[in-house]
């Protein structure tokens, strides 16, 4: 995701996709799907309702066209959430209410941070559809992951298959990265991975599972 950070560094975050998708405010779409005309009252919109669907293993993604300055909700909107189970919360809007939303102790990456409501700029529409965030596609139940270097969504019908290919691949690395140190040579000649770069990596998986026997 574009324009997507942790503002919790230090925390990593997985889970499955529940989607909110915002529109531009407009007085019908206010009288459509809110019921105050002041942004105060604008509460009875389909965040709340897709709050109230998300449990464990959930993060919210919302999609605010980009907008990283306008708040998607504060700390009793995300205090919620957190209430209901959920992993963690992903936009490309802002947070209010930043710092006491971090304290609840959760991953939150955003867009940024903002001191206003974000009502009058756009009102949440429709939840558990596609939407997009940080201009990369995202349905409901993707599988998020984030850490200090930003957030990526992997298809749920790719998940499984991923996760094994990202494990062989870390498993590869760290064998190159342990050779490098240890053997004070230059890594290059393992890229792209190559006979070589497997043969090293048998090998010390053999050596590792051995001093483990």
């Amino acid at each position: 995701m574009n324009g997507v950070a942790s503002l919790a560094p230090g925390r990593k975050l997985v889970g499955r996709a529940v989607t909110l998708r915002y529109l531009p405010s407009r007085e019908d779409l206010q009288s459509e799907i809110a019921t105050s005309t002041g942004a105060d009252g604008m509460n009875a919109t389909p965040r709340w309702r897709v709050i109230e669907t998300c449990g464990p293993g959930d993060i919210l993604v919302s999609d605010a066209m980009g907008q990283g300055g306008t708040s998607t909700g504060g700390e009793i909107v995300y205090g919620r959430l957190f209430q209901r189970g959920a992993a963690g919360i992903v936009t490309d809007g802002a947070v209010r209410d930043a710092q006491a939303t971090i304290d609840l102790g959760w991953p939150v990456y955003a867009g940024g941070r903002a001191t206003m409501i974000g009502e009058t700029s756009m009102l949440p529409y429709e939840y558990n559809v596609p939407v997009q965030c940080g201009g990369v596609l995202v349905r409901p139940g993707d599988v998020i992951l984030g850490d200090d270097d930003g957030v990526v969504v992997i298809a749920a019908a790719f998940a499984e298959e991923i996760a094994q290919a990202g494990r062989d691949h870390e498993g590869i690395e760290q064998s190159i990265l342990a050779n490098m140190h240890e053997e004070n040579d230059s890594p290059s000649r393992f890229y792209p991975f190559n006979a070589s770069t497997m043969a090293m990596h048998s090998a010390r998986q053999a050596k590792a599972d051995g001093a483990e026997g």
